[in-house]
């Protein structure tokens, strides 16, 4: 298992197809990934505007469209489609994964992108034909707790850990939610929330590496 950070600067995006979100956004966090489809990728993302600009100046970005703002606006989260070459190769790997957050936009790009070393050494190779980043950091992954850390929270983990060694996964169950949340001194409710949340990311995160033929 492998890691790589990498990092476009402002400079090298004012130069690139990202030139336009430049002018609107000084980053667009893309916080999830919802789906694939013909308009490109379709992303869950937290922006930061520039003075003056909003959701639908988005729409100049000739790779971008806006789809929806989400909660009706009240987050301030967008859900856009992005069809730039980059996002699509990305996505297309099998054998690689984007961690979200991640951002672009006129303060530059940082992705982070976990997976096999082959993987990672073809994403790198498409990255450097389209834009060339200007920092790869390469990270080996030695241990699982690594791979944990970069999925769950530290309360999520700890949450999770508490509730297995308690038997609250076991069938049948040995321990009730609201006994869990005495335990541990978290309200259910907190309790709940921090559990559903790390079971989607790590059934998300599996559902990723497997491979169909």
């Amino acid at each position: 298992m492998q890691e790589i950070h990498l990092k476009w600067t402002a400079e090298t995006v004012a130069r690139s197809e990202y030139a336009p979100i430049a002018e609107i956004a000084k980053s667009l966090e893309v916080v999830g990934h919802l789906d694939i489809g013909d308009k490109g990728i379709r992303q869950l993302i937290f922006p930061h505007f520039c003075e003056g600009k909003g959701p639908k100046d988005l729409n100049e970005v000739p790779f971008i469209t806006v789809e929806s703002e989400f909660d009706a606006g009240k987050s301030g989260y967008l859900v856009v489609w992005n069809s730039h070459p980059l996002s699509i190769a990305a996505i297309h790997f099998s054998n690689i994964h984007i961690l979200p957050p991640y951002t672009y936009g006129g303060d530059g790009i940082n992705i982070t992108v976990r997976g096999v070393p082959e993987g990672i050494s073809q994403f790198l190779k498409i990255c450097r034909e389209l834009l060339p980043p200007d920092v790869v950091k390469v990270v080996e992954m030695e241990d699982n707790t690594s791979l944990i850390e970069g999925i769950l929270t530290a309360r999520q983990r700890k949450c999770v850990k508490v509730a297995a060694a308690s038997g609250y996964y076991d069938h049948p169950k040995q321990i009730k939610l609201r006994q869990l949340s005495e335990l541990m001194k978290i309200p259910r409710s907190t309790l709940q929330e921090h559990l559903n949340r790390a079971e989607l990311a790590m059934m998300k995160w599996s559902s990723e590496q497997i491979d169909f033929e």
